[in-house]
């Protein structure tokens, strides 16, 4: 135990990078010499003097711990403010022209090296253990060629060798969290003062090929396995989005539009809702009528939650209050996703009195059951969908958090044929489900997109994230019953005047695009 104790410390000196004085050492060395003159017995003596020389050397760590500490801090700095403005500029950039919202990589830490991760980070903190090189930046993703570290900065993916990582490795990657924090907020401090302009390079990337709307007319939009960027030429500003039978569902404030697919144009399909009412969601059964979840601002304080239902021609047939099931009067609820089968209609969303998992009701408003589980957990985000079998499904995560999908039951407001787990552990949620072209689902999450088939025991991932063929923050998404998944994201944005004074901000349709991505695993 005690040579144990010595090599600690020993190894604690070396991390330190500790040099002892000369004075010092030659102090040490003295005591130890005054400790062997004693007769010590010769058997004893090795131990006895590593312990001693470990207590010495423990002293003198200690008088030096807050040296280097502050000697590392200066360092850290130094380094930080050593980074001229075309570095800060790059970093910046980065961050604010990035497709994703959050780091994305290539495969998941071990766990050994999240443990060493955590030890790097603090000798590089406190210690000023810095890499010797810098991770390795590529122009594509296909740049990577399976060697080192190396950062997409379109899709803010790090790629990692299948190897362990080593120490140098690691601390590339810790040494860019560091500079790119501090580029943020260095530039943000610098662009207050008005000390520089804001980067040109971090502004949203417009497309740079646009198919032209005509594709309507060629075979492209009916290929399944066909990836299209359409530009938006209608004059809705996008609010809600959902794939009717035939084609494409767009709401803006208090209008509902109906696209084909493949077009870039909209056309008026509802327009009699109240100026103060907002569409969260739609969808459309098989007889053609759509169904729009609504939230009618009632005071600057609160809203009523309606359904509205439109006829395949345009005509309303009526609005049912759903207050009461859903946040109460002047609550904070939401409808935010819903779907239609032959009988049913199934909501999810914000404020579901005593339905946190999904509420259940026929055509004519009344509730047919709610849904709860003890097993499984279904936040509002997660996807829903009628399946190539007729069945209403839905994603379920378990008490570790792992995605699967189950079918709905619902008379009796029950999950059953539970598919769990079918995801790896690190897949950030399941936003979108819907029947696949050549699976019987496509799946959509934070991850990249997959298909299953009810006869596997997991899914296959047809797309990585950081292949995504435009951002996913702040984009409209749905799935195409051919199993094609659309997203619609805007590039720009205009502030307005909301009824309580507020400032709100809404997509600028002439900035809208829409990337149609195929989910077929063998393409």
């Amino acid at each position: 135990m005690r040579d144990n104790f010595d090599n600690r410390l020993f190894k604690m000196a070396k991390r330190e990078q500790m040099i002892l004085p000369g004075e010092l050492e030659e102090e040490i060395d003295e005591s130890l010499r005054r400790l062997t003159a004693k007769g010590i017995a010769k058997s004893r003596k090795k131990k006895r003097m590593n312990f001693r020389r470990s207590l010495i050397l423990a002293a003198a760590l200690a008088s030096f711990f807050s040296i280097t500490a502050v000697a590392a801090a200066g360092a850290l700095k130094q380094r930080m403010d050593a980074m001229n403005k075309e570095k800060l500029e790059e970093y910046f950039a980065q961050i604010h022209s990035s497709f994703m919202g959050a780091d994305n990589y290539n495969r998941s830490y071990t766990d050994e090296e999240r443990e060493r991760m955590d030890e790097l980070r603090i000798s590089y903190e406190e210690q000023g253990l810095f890499p010797n090189g810098e991770l390795t930046m590529l122009d594509e993703a296909e740049d990577y060629k399976g060697k080192n570290v190396a950062f997409f900065k379109k899709t803010s993916t790090f790629f990692f060798p299948e190897k362990e990582m080593s120490d140098e490795e690691l601390l590339q990657i810790i040494d860019f969290y560091a500079k790119r924090e501090y580029s943020l907020r260095k530039m943000n401090e610098m662009i207050a003062a008005g000390e520089t302009d804001f980067p040109k390079e971090a502004k949203p990337q417009v497309p740079s090929e646009v198919t032209d709307s005509s594709v309507l007319n060629s075979s492209a939009v009916f290929q399944p396995e066909q990836a299209l960027t359409i530009a938006y030429t209608g004059d809705l500003s996008l609010e809600a989005v959902a794939a009717g039978t035939d084609c494409i569902l767009l709401a803006g404030r208090n209008t509902i539009h109906r696209m084909e697919t493949g077009s870039g144009d909209s056309a008026l399909f509802y327009d009699g809702f109240d100026e103060n009412t907002l569409i969260t969601a739609m969808c459309q059964d098989g007889e053609g009528n759509v169904y729009a979840g609504l939230r009618k601002e009632i005071s600057d304080e609160g809203w009523e939650v309606w359904l509205a239902v439109i006829d395949k021609n345009g005509s309303l047939l009526r609005e049912i209050d759903m207050s009461d099931a859903i946040g109460g009067k002047e609550g904070r609820g939401n409808i935010r996703q819903m779907m239609a089968d032959d009988s049913y209609l199934y909501l999810r969303g914000i404020g579901f009195s005593g339905a946190d998992f999904l509420l259940i009701i026929d055509k004519e408003g009344n509730t047919v059951s709610r849904m709860t589980s003890r097993k499984y957990f279904a936040d509002w985000i997660y996807g829903m969908c009628i399946g190539k079998d007729g069945k209403p499904y839905t994603v379920v995560s378990d008490e570790n958090h792992r995605f699967g999908i189950a079918a709905i039951n619902p008379e009796k407001g029950t999950l059953e044929e539970v598919y769990p787990a079918i995801v790896s552990g690190d897949t950030i949620s399941l936003d979108l489900i819907g029947p696949g072209y050549d699976a019987d689902f496509v799946l959509w999450g934070y991850s990249g997109s997959f298909s299953f088939n009810r006869n596997e025991t997991a899914a296959t991932q047809v797309t990585p994230v950081y292949e995504m063929p435009c951002p996913v923050e702040g984009s409209l998404r749905l799935v195409l019953p051919d199993g094609r998944f659309v997203f619609i994201h805007c590039t720009e944005y205009r502030s307005y005047t909301m009824k309580n004074g507020d400032e709100g901000h809404e997509r600028i349709p002439e900035k809208t695009y829409f990337y149609y991505l195929p989910g077929i695993r063998n393409s």
